[in-house]
């Protein structure tokens, strides 16, 4: 997939945003499940198809759906986006920390993204989880609340999705933010997908940072703590 746009995104499989996806709740982060055991599996009638080995696992152009996403409200308010990456004049920074066995993805970060980064650790044979960072510069007629209230729209319209929290409103690094977890279908194999979107105000535009975290549902007990990590410690400097 190429995504132009921080919102059609999600690209690596989204997340968080970095939505918190451990057991336990804190002020920022957001578990995506209050156990491992209550995750719900989404089933298929197709043969699972193996997951996919790539460092950077692709998701597929965003899924059309009912629910308003925040492209849609960029596209009905002839609002520009411009793709934004580290080291742009003017644009925040984004600092992500590195939870223990994850890695900076470097040369295999998406040409797309803002970063990225992946867990390079035990349970990582059969799927490498990652958590990509994209970030948009939206100049125009912009409401920093109408991105907040459209940000669950992606991640509801995937195939098979079920939510495994309540998305809620949050922060990140003090900025207002929104999160959500849940599971989807992809190739006929469940995943978990993790998805925090901020929004940082510029003197040139709106920017809007998305925090994607993607892995197998088995793998749950490896983006949560990852998550929780990136919500607490996460710097995003104006």
């Amino acid at each position: 997939m190429k995504p132009t746009a921080l919102i059609r995104c999600a690209a690596a499989a989204v997340v968080l945003v970095a939505t918190a996806c451990g057991t336990s709740e804190t002020e920022s982060g957001t578990p995506i499940a209050e156990s491992s055991e209550t995750a719900t599996t989404t089933t298929t009638t197709r043969a699972a198809a193996a997951p996919s080995r790539e460092r950077i696992a692709p998701r597929e152009e965003s899924a059309p759906g009912p629910a308003t996403t925040i492209a849609d409200y960029i596209a009905e308010h002839d609002i520009r986006e411009t793709p934004v990456f580290r080291g742009d004049p003017g644009a925040p920074t984004v600092d992500l920390p590195f939870p223990e066995d994850w890695e900076d993805a470097g040369a295999d970060t998406p040409e797309w993204a803002y970063g990225a980064i992946y867990y390079s650790g035990p349970g990582a044979e059969e799927y490498t989880p990652s958590i990509v960072a994209l970030m948009s510069r939206l100049t125009g007629d912009v409401d920093p609340d109408a991105i907040i209230e459209y940000a669950a729209g992606e991640l509801t319209n995937l195939p098979g999705w079920e939510p495994l929290s309540r998305g809620r409103t949050s922060t990140l690094s003090g900025f207002p933010a929104y999160q959500l977890g849940g599971t989807w279908v992809q190739d006929g194999v469940t995943k978990v997908v993790a998805q925090k979107t901020a929004v940082v105000p510029g003197n040139d535009g709106l920017y809007v940072l998305q925090l994607n975290a993607d892995g197998l549902e088995s793998q749950l007990d490896i983006i949560g703590p990852a998550t929780d990590i990136i919500d607490d410690q996460t710097v995003i400097t104006p």
